[in-house]
């Protein structure tokens, strides 16, 4: 599997998530499992995913 992270905003009280899969990591089942981590300001979350995109992980879309 490929390293893929995607973005939710306004979950409960957390303003901005970003959800990310190293491609490795997976649970039993052996679905892929998702670290999340969990911005107050938009200053934040920029430098995060610009970190992400240089260690090599792609936007993923996350549709329902």
């Amino acid at each position: 599997m490929k390293k893929n992270y995607y973005e939710m905003h306004g979950i409960g009280k957390a303003k901005y998530t970003v959800s990310k899969h190293d491609g490795i990591q997976t649970h039993k089942d052996g679905s892929p499992f998702y670290d999340i981590a969990i911005f107050k300001n938009k200053k934040n979350l920029a430098q995060y995913i610009t970190n992400l995109v240089t260690d090599g992980y792609t936007y993923r879309r996350w549709t329902i």
